[in-house]
C-alpha cells in the first residue's frame, strides 16, 4: 500500500497524534516496530534533535531504503535502523522510553509477528506503546480480500477494537483507548476511487466504500491504540 504525497498531507493528523502520544521527545530512545523505508523513524527525528530512533525492518529491501534515506538526510547518526526479527525484539528489558508500530501511512510488506507482551518487555516504566492499525472484524470472502488487494489495500489485521484492548491490558499496559480513525481515512479512499482509471478497480473500491456488508465503518476499520506501561 502505497499513499501518494497529497493522501499523506491529508493523513497528516494521524501522524500528529503519534507525536502527541510520545511528547516530549527531547532525550528519549524510540523504537519504531516494522518501520517500513523509515519514513516514520525519519520524522520523528526532524521533530527533535535530541533523541534517538530506532527502526526495526524485516524487508531487507525497506531497510536499504531507510538507510539510503536516513544517509541523504544527514539523520544516520540520530536514527538507526537494524534488521528485525519475527517473534522477538532484539533489545534487553526496560530499553526505550516510547514505541511505535505504524500501519496506516506507511505499512510494511513485511509485518512482523511480536506482540504485545513483547512490545511491553522492552518498554521504561511509564513509557507509552503507540499502534496505527488496519482492521477487518469479520471474515471476508477470498474474492473480496483479492478486490481490496487490487486497488492497494492488501494488508488487514483480522480483529476487533475490543481485541487489541485486550492485547494491550493482557501485556499489563494501563490507560488504554482505541480510536477510530476511519473518519479521517476514509475521504481520502474516495477522492482515490474518483481519480483511479485503472480498468476493473470499481469492485474493490465498492466493497470498500459501499457494500453494506464490507464497508469502511461497517467491517473495516482504521484505528490508533494507546497504552502505557505502568510505573
Amino acid at each position: 500500500m502505497k499513499w501518494n504525497p497529497a493522501e499523506i498531507e491529508c493523513l497528516a493528523p494521524i501522524l500528529d497524534r503519534l507525536r502527541a502520544g510520545l511528547a516530549p521527545l527531547d532525550g528519549k530512545h524510540i523504537l519504531v516496530l516494522c518501520s517500513a523505508s523509515g519514513e516514520v523513524p525519519l520524522w520523528l527525528a526532524q521533530s527533535t534533535a535530541h533523541a534517538h530512533i530506532l527502526g526495526l525492518e524485516l524487508s531487507q529491501d525497506g531497510l536499504a531504503a531507510a538507510r539510503r534515506s536516513a544517509i541523504e538526510k544527514g539523520l544516520d547518526r540520530q536514527v538507526e535502523f537494524y534488521p528485525a526479527q519475527r517473534n522477538h525484539i532484539p533489545f534487553p528489558d526496560n530499553t526505550f522510553d516510547g514505541l511505535v508500530s505504524e500501519f496506516i501511512l506507511f505499512p510494511t510488506p513485511m509485518p512482523t509477528e511480536i506482540g504485545q507482551p513483547e512490545m511491553a518487555r522492552v518498554l521504561k516504566p511509564g513509557s507509552p506503546m503507540l499502534i496505527t492499525d488496519v482492521i477487518v472484524t469479520r471474515q471476508l470472502p477470498a474474492g473480496a480480500r483479492l478486490a481490496l488487494q487490487a486497488i492497494g489495500l492488501d494488508y488487514l489485521c483480522e480483529a476487533t477494537p475490543a481485541d487489541f484492548c485486550a492485547w494491550m491490558e493482557g501485556a499489563g499496559l494501563a490507560d488504554v483507548a482505541v480510536e477510530d480513525l476511519t473518519p479521517l481515512v476514509q475521504p481520502v479512499w474516495r477522492r482515490r476511487q474518483l481519480e483511479d482509471p485503472t480498468p476493473g478497480q470499481q469492485e474493490g473500491y465498492s466493497l470498500l466504500l459501499d457494500n453494506p456488508e464490507t464497508r469502511l465503518s461497517e467491517s473495516i476499520f482504521y484505528i490508533y491504540v494507546r497504552g502505557k506501561k505502568p510505573l
